[in-house]
C-alpha cells in the first residue's frame, strides 16, 4: 500500500552506530519535528556551508604551502647526504627544480582561488555593496598596498600562469662549518628583476613602478611566501569572523541537541525521514546533522586565531 506524502515525509531527531557486521544500533525520538523546529534547525546549521567553501579553499592553499616547505627540507636533506650517498647531484637538482616549480605554482594558483571564492562567498551572503565585502576588500587592498610580499605574489601568479616560471634560477650552494664537517647545502630560488620585464608580459606601468622601486636586481622568492601566507591567514580570518555570532549560536543549538538526543559515543546523528517498516529497522532515508563538520569549522577558526596572534 502507498504511504501519504504526510507520512512519508515526517521528520524525527535521532542516532545511530555502525557495527561491524553491517547492521546498526539507532534511536528514534518518538516525537515529530514540527516545520518550525525544523526552520530553526537548517537556519542555524547554514553557518555551516555558508562557511565551508572559504575554509577548504584556505584548506588548500594551507596544504600547498607546507607542501612546499616540506620539498625544500626534503631537497636540502638529499643534497646533504648526497655525498655520503653518492648521488648525483646534477640529477637531484634538476628534479629539485621541477619540483619546487611545481610546488610553487601550485601554491600561487591556490591563493587566487582562495581570494576569488571568497569574495563570491561574501557577495552571494551580504550582497555586492554590503559593508562586510567592502571592509573586507579594503583590508585586502590595504595589504596590497602597503607590502611587497604580498603585493608581488598576487602579481607573480599572473606572470606563472601566462608567461614563465615563477623563479629565475634555483641556486645551490654547499659549505662546511668547518674541515671535518660533513657539506651543507643551501637553496635559493631567485628572481632577476630586469628579467621579469623583456620576456612579453604586460606588468602594467604602475606594477613595473612599484617592482624597480622596491625589489633589488636579484632577489629572492622563497623569504615572501611566509608573509604572503600569513597575510592570507589574516582574511581568512576576518571573512569567518562575520559569522562569529552564528558560530556562537550553533555550539549552543548542537550543545542542547547532543544532551536531549543523548548521543553515544561513535554514533551519527541524523533527521530520520519517513516510517520504518519494522521496529528492527529504522527508517530507511535520513539526513546527517552536521556536527562533525561543524567540529572541523571550528577546528580550522581556533587554528585561524592561533595564526594570525603568532607573529612572523
Amino acid at each position: 500500500m502507498m504511504r501519504s506524502p504526510a507520512t512519508t515525509d515526517i521528520r524525527r531527531f535521532g542516532h545511530y552506530i555502525p557495527k561491524p557486521n553491517g547492521t546498526v544500533d539507532f534511536s528514534v525520538l518518538e516525537q515529530v519535528a514540527s516545520a518550525d523546529v525544523l526552520a530553526e534547525f537548517h537556519e542555524v546549521t547554514s553557518t555551516i556551508f555558508k562557511l565551508q567553501p572559504i575554509i577548504f579553499a584556505f584548506n588548500v592553499v594551507e596544504r600547498n604551502y607546507w607542501e612546499l616547505n616540506n620539498s625544500i627540507h626534503e631537497l636540502r636533506s638529499q643534497l646533504d647526504n648526497s655525498l655520503t650517498t653518492n648521488t648525483e647531484s646534477t640529477s637531484l637538482t634538476i628534479d629539485g627544480n621541477v619540483l619546487l616549480i611545481q610546488k610553487i605554482s601550485n601554491f600561487l594558483s591556490s591563493t587566487t582561488a582562495f581570494l576569488e571564492q571568497t569574495k563570491t562567498q561574501l557577495r552571494k551572503e551580504y550582497g555586492k555593496k554590503s559593508p562586510e565585502l567592502n571592509t573586507w576588500h579594503e583590508k585586502r587592498h590595504k595589504i596590497h598596498a602597503d607590502n611587497f610580499s604580498y603585493f608581488f605574489l598576487y602579481e607573480l601568479r599572473n606572470f606563472n600562469q601566462h608567461c614563465s616560471l615563477p623563479f629565475s634560477s634555483l641556486n645551490i650552494a654547499g659549505e662546511r662549518v668547518s674541515e671535518n664537517a660533513s657539506m651543507l647545502f643551501n637553496i635559493n630560488t631567485m628572481i632577476l628583476r630586469d628579467g621579469l620585464f623583456n620576456i612579453g608580459f604586460t606588468w602594467g606601468e604602475k606594477n613595473t613602478k612599484r617592482i624597480l622601486e622596491q625589489a633589488a636586481p636579484e632577489f629572492e622568492l622563497l623569504p615572501l611566501i611566509p608573509e604572503y601566507f600569513h597575510f592570507l591567514s589574516q582574511l581568512c580570518l576576518d571573512a569567518v569572523q562575520l559569522q562569529s555570532v552564528q558560530l556562537a549560536g550553533c555550539a549552543s543549538y548542537f550543545d542542547v541537541l547532543h544532551r536531549t538526543l543523548k548521543i553515544p559515543a561513535g554514533a551519527v546523528p541524523v533527521i530520520y525521514i519517513g516510517e520504518s517498516t519494522s521496529k528492527e529497522t529504522p527508517p530507511s532515508r535520513r539526513e546527517i546533522i552536521p556536527m562533525m563538520q561543524f567540529k572541523y569549522l571550528l577546528r580550522e577558526y581556533s587554528k585561524l586565531i592561533n595564526m594570525c596572534e603568532t607573529a612572523l
